[in-house]
């Protein structure tokens, strides 16, 4: 979405400017196509934005369906992108696992130490909240 002043309305209205017929896994399978998902399709039409955007910084706002960490590891490879999405209240949240030493042995850590859950920190009396408005 764009968000754009609208004189006569006295507001700001977010006015859509890219879309993308997104096919099934049906569809694609029927005829022998390839199947892309949501969040594969959504990687691809954030990589046109930011490239149209040149370096403005990008805040994108989705829904539950886009919390996918794959999905948004992803988007911070290069040209950085806030992304605003629902997550659960038992998400498991981590760390960037910590870099390798060298001469380590055995696979390379993929997460880091985990944080608490949401849960845990809406009931935790240390968590400071900040109004906004």
């Amino acid at each position: 979405m764009l968000l754009t002043p609208i004189p006569w309305a006295n507001r700001v209205w977010a006015c859509p400017f890219l879309t993308a017929l997104v096919p099934s896994q049906w569809y694609n399978e029927v005829r022998g196509h390839r199947h892309k998902t949501l969040t594969d399709w959504a990687r691809q039409m954030l990589r046109v934005v930011q490239r149209w955007s040149l370096g403005r910084q990008l805040i994108v706002v989705a829904d539950g369906a886009y919390a996918v960490i794959h999905w948004l590891s992803d988007l911070q490879q290069g040209q950085r992108i806030t992304v605003i999405t629902r997550l659960r209240l038992d998400a498991a949240l981590y760390n960037p696992a910590p870099e390798r030493v060298a001469g380590q042995m055995g696979r390379p850590r993929l997460k880091g130490e985990r944080f608490p859950t949401l849960t845990a920190l809406v009931h935790d009396p240390q968590t400071r909240w900040e109004r906004v408005r």
